[in-house]
């Protein structure tokens, strides 16, 4: 069957063109619903990376700062290799000059120091200063430790003094014990001696160095 519009032309142009207005409107509408569903994407892909390039700036400072705090943490190693090498070679880190001044602080007058010698002796690992001794000058004697032994080096400090009498001397000796800085510290001897027809007490100590 055959249906026949008996509509005039200007009646069918208006209702093409609105059925045409109609299909655009729709067009329209799907248009903008994609461009929002495209900006709803991309804005979220935007918000996602530079979520990103803050995580990647904050990863930056912080390989920055660990850098920078490896430089300083190299050039304490190095340090205290220096230090290590030290305590290995001389067995104590103290310079001469701080032993002298320490020693100067410690003399009260009349004691005054004659004779000061500084040498740097193996020492048994076991006893640290405590006696046993191991001079490469010396040969080995029973009770030293032997070529197998483990020993660490040591600053002996060996001096000789005059005072006047014995109390001096043991206000001495007891200072330096005191002194943190000397350990194990022993009285050699002390005995008279004239000096220009006045005695006196000559005595000799010797202590270990802290390490």
């Amino acid at each position: 069957m055959q249906c026949v519009d008996f509509l005039p032309e200007r009646i069918k142009a208006g209702r093409r063109r609105r059925q045409r207005i109609v299909k655009q409107t729709y067009l329209l509408g799907i248009c903008l619903a994609g461009l929002v569903v495209l900006g709803t994407t991309r804005h979220g892909r935007v918000q996602a990376v530079r979520a990103e390039l803050a995580q990647l700036g904050s990863r930056e400072a912080d390989i920055s700062l660990q850098l920078q705090r490896r430089v300083d943490l190299e050039r304490e190693k190095a340090d205290l290799y220096v230090m290590q090498r030290i305590d290995e070679q001389l067995g104590s880190r103290l310079s001469t000059y701080m032993l002298l001044s320490e020693l100067q602080r410690l003399l009260r007058e009349p004691t005054v120091l004659t004779q000061l010698s500084i040498e740097t002796m193996e020492v048994s690992a076991t006893g640290e200063g405590g006696g046993h001794v191991n001079r490469s000058s010396r040969p080995r004697v029973a009770g030293l430790p032997g070529p197998g032994a483990r020993t660490v080096k040591r600053v002996r400090l060996t001096l000789t003094g005059l005072a006047r009498e014995d109390v001096d001397v043991a206000n001495f000796i007891g200072q330096m014990s005191a002194c943190p800085l000397f350990r194990d510290v022993n009285m050699g001897y002390s005995r008279n001696v004239r000096i220009k027809d006045r005695t006196a007490r000559q005595f000799q100590a010797s202590c270990y160095v802290v390490r």
